[in-house]
């Protein structure tokens, strides 16, 4: 009786999400899943991110003073996301009233 060598489920699936170039896919969707933890609770409660296209980021904001303070901050915010992600996702922000 010929054994088989049993793969690690966990390397399978990391295999699978390269072939199909899945990773930058997965990594982007966490700006979404993780954005309180990557801005903080205080932006969190006034800006939340709604797409992303190409590399830039449109983030929705409370209020227009929102939007002008954090387009003030965006190069640090921009750090804070692409430290979080592990990777140059985002390159740009663009904050807009209920966007």
């Amino acid at each position: 009786m010929i054994m088989k060598e049993f793969e690690d489920i966990g390397s399978i699936i990391g295999d699978v999400i390269e072939n199909l170039n899945m990773r930058k896919k997965l990594n982007i969707s966490n700006i979404f899943n993780c954005w309180e933890e990557i801005v903080g609770a205080d932006i969190n409660k006034k800006a939340k991110p709604k797409k992303i296209i190409g590399s830039v980021l449109y983030v929705s904001v409370t209020t227009s003073t929102w939007a002008n303070e954090l387009s003030l901050m965006s190069n640090q915010l921009i750090e804070k996301i692409n430290s979080f992600i592990g990777e140059e996702v985002v390159s740009s922000i663009r904050f807009k009233q209920n966007l």
